[in-house]
């Protein structure tokens, strides 16, 4: 593995920093944080440089590049407190690994070009990683299904064209594709305290009528369906968490360098300077051992044990950065109008999404204690 990016991930890195730091200061963010608001504007933009495209093949109007791309960009843009592509990244590795010709012909085109929005229906009051406690059921009626249930805590529900829903039928578990034009759709939004300028909704399914032909995979193998999205999704969330730990880092610490104390700057005490050095080399660590998994993953290797750890790292150093922030800074940090506020709000909401942390060393236990696996 080169542990470096090649000189044109270097330029798209360059190229998207760039973007999302402009973006990321426009004041019309702020009203989308305070409002709970989908920024389009961001999306289109993103749009028009291909970057909601990145891993979608050239043929459906894509980049066609791979999970290293992807997950520069989502960094990048999480630095800087934008929304990136997730949700459209995520219904795009569904489409390409298991979608029909059709499905995909269908989709991807606008998906890659960011004119349309998706989203993720997993959870439920009662299920969150306990998929066998889901009760939205399909069934079928002819050349339709028809969908009944709740789904809770979706990301961009309302704002989706195209929402993936797990559902269960006489068969199992099964992944629609359903279209935010189809009849019996209720949304109802929520106020959650992070991710906001990505609205949360639950959503009502009552009697929702869908085609025959709108399963994606196969009937009954709703997990496989959810694996192949959210082994290379989980990338980046701890994309997001690595972005948004170096955003919080580099403005704690350029405090540290600038306040004085007494004849000090507050960088010059040995205790602020360790824990600036242990958050920036774990952080080091988490940005590795993502860039391993992607590598992995557009190598066409399995890489289930190196994406669980990438996500629990990520997720551990992004937790504690903006817990520090406050040691570095002080009652600077506490302050509405200053970032760290949204930073801790980010990250505890982050840290749930494609899978806890406990959920990631459940995943690493489980593939570790295999008997092929060896240290």
């Amino acid at each position: 593995m080169n542990f470096y990016f090649s000189e044109e991930q270097n330029r798209l890195r360059e190229a998207v920093a760039t973007y999302a730091k402009i973006a990321g200061a426009d004041p019309q963010r702020d009203i989308e944080e305070r409002d709970s608001e989908f920024s389009w504007d961001v999306l289109n933009a993103l749009g028009e440089k291909g970057w909601t495209g990145v891993i979608v093949p050239e043929e459906y109007g894509g980049l066609g590049k791979g999970a290293v791309e992807y997950t520069i960009i989502m960094e990048e843009t999480a630095k800087e407190l934008i929304y990136g592509p997730q949700n459209l990244i995520q219904a795009q590795q569904g489409l390409l690994a298991v979608g029909t010709e059709e499905q995909k012909r269908k989709w991807l085109p606008e998906l890659a070009k960011g004119k349309i929005m998706a989203a993720q229906a997993i959870s439920e009051p009662d299920a969150g990683s306990s998929f066998q406690n889901i009760q939205t059921t399909a069934v079928k009626d002819g050349n339709e299904w028809v969908l009944n249930g709740l789904k809770v805590h979706i990301n961009l529900g309302k704002e989706a064209q195209l929402m993936m829903v797990l559902a269960k039928t006489d068969k199992g578990l099964t992944e629609f594709l359903v279209d935010k034009d189809s009849k019996g759709i209720r949304y109802e939004k929520q106020d959650p305290i992070g991710l906001r300028s990505a609205p949360m909704y639950d959503v009502h399914f009552e009697d929702c009528r869908i085609p025959a032909d709108t399963v994606l995979g196969r009937e009954g193998r709703g997990i496989e369906t959810f694996m192949a999205i959210f082994k290379l999704s989980r990338l980046g969330v701890a994309s997001q968490l690595i972005g948004i730990a170096r955003g919080c880092l580099e403005h704690a610490v350029s405090f540290t360098k600038s306040r004085k104390v007494g004849e000090n700057r507050v960088s010059d005490f040995q205790g602020i300077q360790w824990i600036i050095a242990k958050l920036t080399a774990e952080l080091e660590a988490a940005k590795l051992a993502r860039n391993q998994a992607a590598w992995l993953h557009d190598q066409k290797v399995n890489h289930n044990l190196e994406t669980s750890i990438a996500k629990y790292l990520a997720g551990v150093i992004a937790d504690e950065t903006v817990n520090k922030a406050f040691t570095l800074t002080g009652s600077h940090a506490c302050y509405r109008n200053r970032p760290y506020d949204r930073y801790v709000r980010e990250v505890k909401s982050l840290l749930a999404g494609g899978g806890s942390s406990e959920v990631m060393l459940n995943n690493v236990a489980r593939e570790i204690l295999r008997p092929s696996y060896h240290y």
